[in-house]
């Protein structure tokens, strides 16, 4: 599925629909670009090979990857700062638990172990990689953050169990903008960044059907 902007909230589900961790979190944004896939596999098992899938074994994840921060990195050429400091070290794996503390700093801000995991992060990302970092809060502050000139961004890895032995597994990205102009800042840098998330997205479940397979 597309990035599809729009300022919505989620509308309320059917009488007996299990809640979802992300809508804690973010309930209501101007970006979401979502992925699902059906596996032959229990939701355990399911949700311990997404947890573990790291992108960077991976020629084009790795690829694809390096092109969604072009962006930054072309902005960290053009900057003047002659004191700006060095990029980090790029991270040897990419596995969700990599992208928890720094150097790419998410913070998790909840789980349901074995159905969802939900991450999140507060920055400006359409600014180079020195200046894009925005403050640390806390997980219960994150929801009601609302200094103007950022971005907060939410991920979401769920399980949900499918027939006899099967699970759906869905990826989802929320993002919402704290004023006008970082929406159109933001609108700017998505309109690049977005395609290469969404194959990005797409890549790491036909990945995560092939691991399940070699398990099985």
């Amino acid at each position: 599925m597309a990035a599809q902007p729009a300022a919505v909230s989620p509308a309320p589900g059917p009488a007996g629909a299990p809640a979802l961790q992300i809508d804690r979190f973010l309930p209501r944004y101007d970006y979401s670009v979502a992925h699902a896939g059906v596996f032959r596999a229990p939701p355990d098992a399911c949700y311990r090979a997404a947890r573990g899938l790291d992108l960077l074994r991976h020629p084009a994840a790795r690829t694809l990857l390096g092109l969604r921060s072009l962006p930054q990195r072309i902005s960290d050429r053009l900057a003047t700062h002659r004191d700006a400091m060095p990029a980090a070290a790029p991270p040897r794996t990419f596995r969700l638990d990599d992208m928890v503390g720094p150097p790419i700093g998410w913070i998790l801000l909840g789980e349901e172990p074995g159905t969802e995991i939900v991450l999140g992060q507060i920055g400006r990302p359409w600014k180079p990689a020195g200046a894009s970092s925005g403050p640390a809060v806390e997980p219960a502050e994150f929801a009601t953050f609302d200094r103007p000139g950022f971005a907060k961004i939410a991920f979401s890895l769920r399980v949900q169990p499918h027939g006899a032995g099967s699970s759906v597994l869905t990826m989802e990205t929320r993002i919402a903008l704290t004023d006008p102009q970082s929406r159109r800042r933001f609108a700017r840098y998505w309109s690049i960044v977005g395609p290469f998330s969404a194959l990005i997205d797409r890549i790491a479940l036909r990945l995560l059907k092939k691991e399940l397979g070699r398990q099985a």
